[in-house]
Formats: C-alpha cells, structure tokens, sequence
C-alpha cells in the first residue's frame, strides 16, 4: 500500500453520496432526531487520498466546553480493499487533533467500538432514549 494523505475535503455530489451510507438508519445516533445535513453543516470534512484516489472521507466538529476541547468524528464512510480504515487512519485523526482534550465518536456499531478499544480508546457512557 502507498502512503495514505489527508486532505480538506468538499460536500460535493461523491461526498454525499459516501456519507449517505454512513448516516443510514442503522447508524443513526440521534434517535431519529439528526439528519446529514445538519452534521455536516458545521463540521470540518476531510478526504484520506491513496495516490490520488478519495479512499475515506470524514467529518470532524470541535465542541468548546468548560474544561477542554472536544473533537467529535460525527461521519466517516470509504473503503480500501485488505485495509482496515479505522486501524489506518484514526491513528492520523488523533495526530490531527492532538491540540484538542478529548477526541469522540458516537457509534452503534459494536464492532468498531471493539476496534476502537484494541486502540487504546474507552468506553465512557451509554446513551439510553424513550420516545414520547
């Protein structure tokens, strides 16, 4: 495999059509309440390029708290055959937000949480909603 690059990304027609496929109503985690649009309306978007080719996309959105900076990964959809994305390129998303204090990702995607905590990443909260 080459060298992977990250770049600023744009909401173009292939954008949102590979961050449609991520914000599907099995990974939705507003509880229906969220849309793409909205996210990514105020999110930094970014393209991961192998040789020229958009391989990933992401979305990032920096929260001001009280007591810190938090980075939110709110989209991220791509593919690149024999690699795993997430082991390749969160590793680049963290380099890329070290000044922040906290880097986040709301999923219900048991399986990336998996991968996600083999990198060092906890499990902090679970999020419990009824509809009224």
């Amino acid at each position: 495999m080459g060298t992977l690059t990250i770049a600023p990304g744009q909401l173009d027609d292939a954008a949102l059509a590979a961050y449609a496929k991520a914000f599907d109503g099995r990974r939705d985690t507003t509880g229906g309440l969220g849309d793409m649009a909205e996210c990514l309306s105020s999110a930094q978007l970014f393209d991961v390029r192998l040789e020229g080719q958009i391989v990933a996309r992401y979305a990032l959105q920096q929260v001001e708290r009280a007591k810190g900076v938090e980075v939110f990964i709110v989209g991220a959809a791509g593919s690149l055959p024999g690699v795993d994305l997430v082991e390749t390129v969160t590793p680049y998303i963290a380099q890329q937000c070290a000044q922040a204090d906290r880097l986040t990702i709301n999923t219900r995607r048991r399986g990336l949480v998996k991968k996600l905590l083999s990198q060092g990443w906890t499990l902090d909260s679970y999020v419990v909603r009824k509809k009224l």
